[in-house]
């Protein structure tokens, strides 16, 4: 990553635990979201650095209790739960393979509010091309509470910033209708 980079998830994240109602002290508690439609060297790589940042950021990381969850597709995704070191020497994506699969962020939401409320930090590493079946509903799924303490990482954005979790269902609307008038302009 580049010092642009560091810096942006730095503060991401330190709004995320600052937000009124979130992170109050003691064992940090945060899930980690890797996409398996990404590529197996950029998964872990990206990994292995935002374990490095967050741990020499904050002391808080250093003792943290975190929930991978790979998100294979809508209908398999496998929580477990590790420690940051391991991430950052990465033993946890040694059998790591890219599945192709068409995956929407409105089954990814409802695990996450269903199973990691309690993580007071949701980093999701995912890739441009997820879908989004009912706008409403992931909106529904994203408030109260799990919009505020979400993070997101796309890709192939050329902007390559952490974007809210609340901010997702209107960057996904933005992309189909930009899909849209460029199929339309051809």
């Amino acid at each position: 990553m580049d010092v642009l980079s560091i810096m942006n998830l730095k503060n991401s994240v330190e709004r995320v635990l600052h937000v009124k109602g979130n992170y109050k002290g003691g064992i940090l508690e945060m899930t980690l979201v890797a996409d398996y439609s990404l590529p197996g060297e950029y998964v872990d790589t990206m990994t292995r650095e935002i374990a490095g940042i967050l741990r020499s950021h904050s002391e808080v990381f250093r003792n943290v209790r975190l929930n991978l969850l790979r998100w294979k597709s809508d209908e398999t995704m496998e929580n477990e739960v590790t420690a940051m070191p391991f991430l950052q020497m990465g033993k946890c994506f040694q059998e790591y393979e890219a599945i192709e699969a068409v995956k929407s962020i409105d089954r990814l939401v409802q695990t996450l509010k269903l199973f990691h409320a309690r993580s007071k930090l949701i980093l999701v590493l995912t890739d441009e091309q997820i879908t989004m079946l009912d706008s409403e509903k992931v909106r529904q799924n994203m408030h109260p509470f799990l919009g505020k303490k979400s993070l997101f990482l796309i890709r192939e954005e050329k902007e390559k910033k952490w974007r809210r979790g609340e901010e997702m269902p209107a960057w996904i609307e933005q992309k189909v209708k930009e899909s849209g008038a460029k199929e339309h302009g051809k």
